[in-house]
């Protein structure tokens, strides 16, 4: 199947799941964090988290099911709510392409 990208927004379900989250990374490499955040139907490939109550996860996936069924059976979802929103546009500054909205940009 086709993958596409997805901007995930997270939000902690309470003080104390974040408090719990936290405690459970603490000492996790980037390389900690990412390598298991795949799997055949999905990847994490970034991640942004501030001081706000919403942090965000950039995935490359089947489709938004797919990433929610992810996180459940990996048990994130007893920390934080999700939602996922399919990006049909993705840039970098080096993709080479010389008409950013003329195609949808789908992963191969």
């Amino acid at each position: 199947m086709q993958k596409k990208h997805f901007i995930a927004t997270h939000t902690f379900i309470s003080n104390e799941t974040k408090k719990e989250f936290f405690e459970m990374a603490k000492g996790m490499s980037s390389k900690d964090f990412f390598t298991p955040s795949k799997n055949e139907h999905v990847k994490c490939v970034q991640h942004w988290m501030g001081t706000g109550d919403f942090f965000f996860c950039h995935w490359i996936a089947e489709s938004e099911d797919a990433i929610l069924d992810f996180l459940i059976e990996g048990g994130e979802d007893q920390f934080f709510h999700t939602m996922c929103a399919e990006m049909d546009y993705y840039i970098t500054p080096n993709d080479g392409n010389l008409d950013i909205y003329a195609n949808i940009s789908y992963v191969d």
